[in-house]
């Protein structure tokens, strides 16, 4: 059922998968990328000093940018 509304989501809004299209522009600017990374990165660490659970959806968001990535 998710999979059905995210493709008729991409097919209106970019006419092919939006990881696909994250992928190619990371390829192009493949240093933009990682400072955009790294300071995500290192906001969600100053944020994290004071719970727990921010380092895990810190985690958890870093998985889903390396899916996005690959």
């Amino acid at each position: 059922m998710l999979e059905k509304l995210y493709e008729k989501l991409w097919r209106r809004i970019g006419g092919r998968p939006w990881t696909e299209i994250i992928r190619e522009d990371a390829r192009r600017e493949p240093l933009l990328y990682l400072l955009i990374f790294l300071l995500g990165g290192v906001f969600l660490a100053i944020k994290a000093k004071q719970n727990l659970w921010q380092i895990l959806i810190g985690f958890i968001a870093g998985v889903i940018v390396g899916h996005l990535w690959w």
